[in-house]
């Protein structure tokens, strides 16, 4: 269980102040090594002609777009530079040039952060009851194909599937409920910049053939999707990670509802966002190269309170899979529960020997 006495102000003492402040300098240098290296696989996919070269290459390009996107990330927070036009500026780059419309992802993100763990207002793989859990939640969630249409599908609209609408909560569109009017001149700037790496996109396609563009930009746009979209699923959701509702909810109980996974050689690759996401979420604003101090300062304060899985993360995909449906009424808290007979969680509080409270 998590201290009470516990508080964001304690764990803020402990961590080193310069994991606070962003340096602008070397935020731009890891989107420069993300750029060269995407550069570097293009020019090597261009001179080879057998598939087990091109496949491979193919997914460090997707693997590298969504390093783009964690360093973007930091944008969004406030985490690449002190200055906020600096932010917005690269946002508005990384994102457009994988196609994410900026402002909107930075406010549905902004809400995920406000209510993790949220059993009714979470933003992400929002959780139901049994009798919720109708044939298309099935068909996503056990098959695992939300993994590779569940981004397309959040930014059209689809934000959760308890309850949605897929026009108002479109990320692309002015009558969202993610438009605020303070940010409306970068809203329309972001999505300008984005249909023209769009029309870019297209121009290639229709220039040098649709065989081109699938090698060359859609695999690579659906394996960041689903590096995105699995990489978010299994930070959030496991048989050991608590939900709460309204009445036991707080924000750093819902900071705390999630799990650092080991991705293996991609936890480096990757800016560390799967394997230390704990931190980011109680403090959204340290650099993703400030992650791991952060984390190592705060991990004996945090006790129990803290969750991670130190299996290569399909095996515990699987396990989610098998093991993650629906949830139920616990010990101040929602549990979650596999509609499978054979599968049965035992909670945050009995613990299977893959994930572990420091």
């Amino acid at each position: 269980m998590i201290d009470p006495d516990l508080s964001e102000a304690k764990l803020r003492a402990l961590i080193p102040e310069r994991c606070f402040k962003p340096t602008v300098g070397r935020s731009l240098a890891y989107l420069v090594f993300d750029l060269a290296l995407i550069a570097a696989c293009y020019i090597a996919l261009a001179n080879v002609s057998a598939w087990y070269f091109e496949w491979p290459l193919i997914f460090m390009v997707g693997t590298l777009c969504w390093s783009v996107f964690v360093v973007g990330h930091d944008a969004g927070h406030g985490g690449f530079s002190k200055n906020r036009t600096i932010n917005t500026i690269v946002g508005i780059l990384t994102h457009s040039a994988i196609l994410v419309p900026y402002r909107g992802w930075q406010r549905s993100h902004a809400l995920h952060h406000m209510k993790t763990g949220h059993f009714r207002e979470e933003e992400v793989f929002r959780p139901c009851r049994a009798e919720e859990d109708r044939l298309f939640r099935k068909i996503l969630f056990r098959s695992g194909i939300f993994v590779l249409i569940g981004w397309p599908m959040y930014k059209l609209g689809f934000r959760n599937l308890t309850t949605y609408d897929p026009v108002k909560g479109s990320h692309y569109l002015p009558v969202s409920d993610l438009y605020t009017k303070s940010v409306r001149a970068s809203w329309y700037i972001g999505l300008a910049v984005l249909a023209a790496f769009l029309s870019l996109y297209i121009w290639l396609g229709m220039n040098y053939g649709w065989g081109f563009f699938a090698k060359y930009i859609l695999a690579p746009y659906l394996i960041y999707g689903a590096w995105l979209t699995f990489v978010t699923y299994m930070q959030h959701v496991s048989p050991e990670v608590p939900v709460y509702d309204y009445g036991d909810w707080t924000r750093l109980k819902g900071s705390l509802a999630s799990v650092d996974r080991n991705y293996g050689p991609f936890n480096w690759l990757t800016h560390n966002i799967g394997n230390l996401h704990v931190i980011h979420h109680i403090y959204p604003t340290i650099p993703h190269y400030r992650l791991q101090e952060a984390s190592d300062a705060v991990r004996g304060a945090l006790g129990a309170g803290y969750l991670k899985s130190n299996r290569f993360v399909l095996f515990d995909f699987a396990r989610t899979l098998i093991g993650c449906h629906y949830v139920e009424r616990g010990d101040g808290m929602e549990v979650y529960k596999s509609a499978y007979g054979f599968a049965k969680n035992r909670g945050r509080n009995g613990q299977p020997e893959d994930v572990t409270s420091d």
